[in-house]
Formats: C-alpha cells, sequence, structure tokens
C-alpha cells in the first residue's frame, strides 16, 4: 500500500466508499484480536482500501485546476505514485534474496548429477524460506523434512547430504559426519551510501549451507 493509505480520507468524501471501507476495517480489527498475526491475514483486503483511496487520487486530479491547493494536492499525488513505484522495485529486489532454503535446494541441483544417489535433510528454517515440493526435480533423489531429529541424532548420519540453516554451532555438532559443500546468502539489511551508485544496496550473508558426508 505504501504512500496510498493517505489518501483513504479523500476518498471517503464520496459517500459511496464508506460502504465498502467499513467491511474491510471491521475484518481488520476482528483478526487484530488473535494472538497470531500474520500479514496474510488481512491482504484481502487491500483491494477494498486501494479503491478508496484511488477515489481520494481521483477527487484531488478532477479538481486540478479549482485552485492552489488542489494544484498542490496533484503534485503529491504523482509523486506519490512516483515514490510506491521506487519502493515496490526496492522490496522486489530485497525479496529475491529471502528464499536461502529454496535457492539452496536449486545449488544442490546444479551441483550434483541427477544421476547421484542423494538423500538429503532439509530443516525447519529452510522449508520455511523457500523450499517446496515443486523442487524436488530428481525422481532418485529422497526429500526428507522430519523435524525431530537434531545435529547430534544418529540418523542423520543416514543423508548423504543436509540442507540447514547456517548456524556454527549446529556445523560443528555435525563436523565428524558431514561438511559443508556450500553456503548460501540472504538478505541481512540495507544500507545507504550516497556517494555510490545506486545509493541503496542489500547486504547479505550466510543463511543456509549445504553440508555433504565425509
Amino acid at each position: 500500500m505504501g504512500c496510498t493509505l493517505l489518501f483513504i480520507p479523500f476518498g471517503l468524501l464520496d459517500r459511496r466508499m464508506t460502504a465498502l471501507l467499513l467491511p474491510a476495517v471491521a475484518f481488520v480489527l476482528v483478526y487484530s484480536l488473535l494472538p497470531h498475526k500474520e500479514l496474510r491475514f488481512i491482504i484481502y483486503t487491500f483491494p477494498v482500501l486501494s479503491l478508496v483511496a484511488a477515489r481520494g487520487c481521483s477527487f484531488i486530479l478532477c479538481n486540478y485546476q479549482k485552485s492552489l491547493v488542489y494544484k498542490l494536492g496533484s503534485a503529491v499525488v504523482v509523486a506519490h505514485l512516483l515514490t510506491n513505484a521506487a519502493y515496490s522495485g526496492v522490496c522486489l529486489h530485497v525479496s529475491h534474496y529471502n528464499y536461502p532454503g529454496g535457492q539452496g535446494l536449486q545449488e544442490l541441483h546444479r551441483l550434483l548429477p541427477a544421476t547421484t544417489d542423494v538423500f538429503v535433510h532439509i530443516d525447519t528454517y529452510a522449508a520455511e524460506t523457500g523450499v517446496s515440493r515443486f523442487l524436488e526435480q530428481n525422481e532418485n533423489w529422497r526429500y526428507d523434512k522430519r523435524e525431530d531429529l537434531g545435529p547430534t541424532s544418529p540418523e542423520m548420519k543416514l543423508y548423504s547430504h543436509l540442507l540447514m540453516e547456517a548456524n556454527v554451532t549446529r556445523m560443528e555438532l555435525l563436523r565428524d559426519s558431514h561438511q559443508p559443500l556450500a553456503f548460501i546468502e540472504g538478505y541481512s539489511n540495507l544500507a545507504f551510501n550516497p556517494l555510490h551508485f545506486p545509493p541503496l544496496s542489500v547486504r547479505l550473508e550466510r543463511k543456509t549451507v549445504l553440508m555433504e558426508r565425509n
């Protein structure tokens, strides 16, 4: 939504928008009572909020020639659209680095021939950051997502490969049976340097690791 929320009050100048907005606001308020909150619970209200805000933008632009205030408001509307476009572009670029689990599984497929006998364990962190059934490309490979195993579990030695969070402590506990094959970097934070172009850059850090049996 970005800056678009600022124009919702102007959209309400059209009374028809109130009938659209109230159910959406009520929906958000009801879900806000839940102890566990996620954006996906309320994302269904975004089209309604965008519609009301768009009506507000339309109201300002249609009255462009009436006064200096509307002229300034129209400039703000155009500026907010450009800001939203820039913000969306940054978010899209950053989101590319939010799936080190999925990238790790793709890297495993790239590094090893399809004919290799692979039995890979995927930990919870990797499964939550991009690993899905759609990435299980090789029918003869075995993919396991058991959640009841720890680094010291004897069953870990059965796996030819491990895709797991790049946690130094866990890696150290596995050093007798597995060694790092590849590290996958993911989003850490944003850095701003006005002396560079582009001034905004994404800082990465090791997020997941592929381990191979000794």
